[in-house]
């Protein structure tokens, strides 16, 4: 029986081409024998540049991919172009409040909306929740909370996402 392989490497998979007769058999083996795991992408929108780093450094230390702004149109920018997994908000924002912001970005997309205010009134968290936020948490908030939250966010956008019936 003539046997022989071939050995190539491609975009740092190991690939093996066996030939035996007219019978080919391709194995691709994955360094480490495990797939790459895509963390989620957050954005954090917050008029103050020193919480937003604050929350990408914990959140990045978590797993996550984080983006930050400081400006309600160049969030709406990255919202068009970035497929997001969750959308941190603050209300209190130049140019555009965090109200209208989130009206507007509910009005894109289905990600979900984590508003993170200092503002603790239960007529303003209702008015936010009814215009499109997914949940609302009050400043100070503690990272193993905030932690919490985004992970309860994330899962269950997740969850919603596979189980939405397939336009044909």
């Amino acid at each position: 029986m003539l046997f022989f392989a071939r050995f190539f490497l491609l975009a740092g998979c190991k690939v093996f081409l066996f030939t035996s007769r007219s019978i080919y058999v391709l194995i691709l083996r994955v360094m480490n024998s495990q797939f790459q795991k895509i963390s989620p992408t957050l954005l954090v929108i917050d008029n103050d540049p020193s919480t937003a780093v604050v929350f990408k450094k914990l959140l990045e230390a978590k797993g996550y991919n984080v983006l930050t702004t400081n400006s309600s149109k160049e969030s709406l920018d990255i919202i068009q172009r970035v497929m997001l997994d969750l959308i941190i908000l603050d209300l209190l924002m130049p140019e555009m409040d965090g109200w209208e912001l989130c009206e507007a970005i509910r009005k894109m997309t289905r990600t979900p909306i984590l508003i993170i205010s200092a503002i603790e009134s239960s007529e303003i968290i209702t008015k936010t929740l009814n215009l499109g936020a997914d949940d609302y948490l009050v400043k100070p908030v503690s990272s193993y909370t905030l932690v919490a939250h985004v992970k309860n966010l994330v899962r269950r956008y997740k969850t919603e996402e596979l189980a939405l019936p397939q336009n044909k």
